[in-house]
């Protein structure tokens, strides 16, 4: 099968360009593995629903013993729904990235094949997603708690007419500024970190090997990160409230007739609506995240020279990072 020796450095509007191109004509291998996760959610969205059926105009939680039961079934169900989220967005991130680089350079491949091809791959994933989020939420933890801690001691500092409560509030505001702070670093950390699992799955690195090179493959495309995962949030977020459309006339009608059993076929709807939104709009950020690792190849390191050399059958230069071009399979 030959391979797709077009690629060359690209603009910000190429790579979306580039990114729809493919997402067009690969729209189902695309979804259909992006539908992993929001689908488990799904799932377990309703199953929850149907546990505590909080729309029943009877009180939902009792003093029985069953109501307890039912209390430890819930929350083992949310535990549960969220241990499968992340193995499913780590399963499904590694088996997109594996999908965009096979139809990138050329290639035919499947869902079934994408998901078959990154199951010895997993570990890596998952590591890297546990240790990018320990990093990313634990900076976002500090800066909130910067700001809430002294911002609870000066209400109550106030309430309790102690003195402390002027001091309290100078400290909530500079803990404002920590706070937006943070959130500064919490984006350029995740965007500096986004070639994470692009790196894992095409030039098999471990975990930390993985976290490193994104970070010098970043140099100088974060700010593009930056605006191509905003867009694809924009278009995300836009396709999301269009579907919600319905769950907010079914809040509507529930104020308007007092009766909060109207709501439940409206909130089953969401929950559909929220599956598709993130099935289809899920795909694009991660279509141009693995596009512009490519493109950070060629930039730094010739990769398509690379290329062009092994389809010709002259071995490239050796490097100390993997070919990044999975072949026919």
């Amino acid at each position: 099968m030959p391979i797709d020796l077009t690629l060359r450095p690209m603009s910000t509007s190429q790579v979306l360009d580039r990114t729809f191109s493919l997402y067009r004509k690969n729209f189902l291998l695309f979804a259909g593995i992006a539908a992993l996760p929001p689908g488990l959610l799904m799932v377990g969205q309703f199953l929850l629903l149907l546990v505590m059926n909080p729309m029943s105009k009877g009180p939902v939680w009792g003093d029985s013993t069953a109501d307890m039961v039912k209390i430890g079934v819930v929350a083992l169900g949310y535990l549960s729904l969220l241990v499968s989220l992340l193995l499913g967005y780590a399963f499904s991130s590694g088996a997109s990235v594996y999908a965009v680089s096979r139809v990138h350079l050329g290639y035919p491949t499947g869902i079934a094949e994408t998901y078959r091809l990154i199951l010895p791959n997993f570990g890596n994933i998952l590591g890297i997603f546990i240790l990018v989020g320990l990093c990313v939420f634990g900076v976002m933890i500090v800066g909130a708690a910067a700001f809430v801690v002294p911002l609870i001691l000066s209400v109550a500092g106030g309430v309790a007419g102690r003195g402390f409560g002027p001091l309290a509030g100078v400290g909530a505001a500079v803990g404002g500024l920590v706070f937006v702070a943070a959130i500064i670093v919490t984006i350029y950390l995740s965007t500096k970190l986004s070639l994470s699992v692009p790196v894992c799955v095409l030039e098999r690195l471990g975990v930390v090997d993985s976290i490193k090179r994104s970070w010098s493959l970043t140099t100088g495309t974060v700010w593009r990160l930056i605006l191509i995962n905003f867009l694809a949030a924009v278009m995300a977020g836009v396709l999301g409230a269009v579907l919600s459309i319905p769950y907010f006339v079914g809040l509507g009608l529930m104020a308007y007739k007092q009766d909060p059993s109207l709501l439940l076929p409206f909130v089953m709807w969401q929950y559909f609506a929220d599956f598709l939104a993130r099935t289809v709009a899920g795909p694009i950020s991660t279509i141009a995240v693995a596009i512009i690792y490519y493109d950070q190849r060629v930039r730094k390191e010739a990769f398509d020279i690379q290329l062009m050399m092994q389809a010709i059958g002259v071995p490239p230069p050796v490097q100390t990072f993997g070919a990044a071009a999975p072949g026919p399979g």
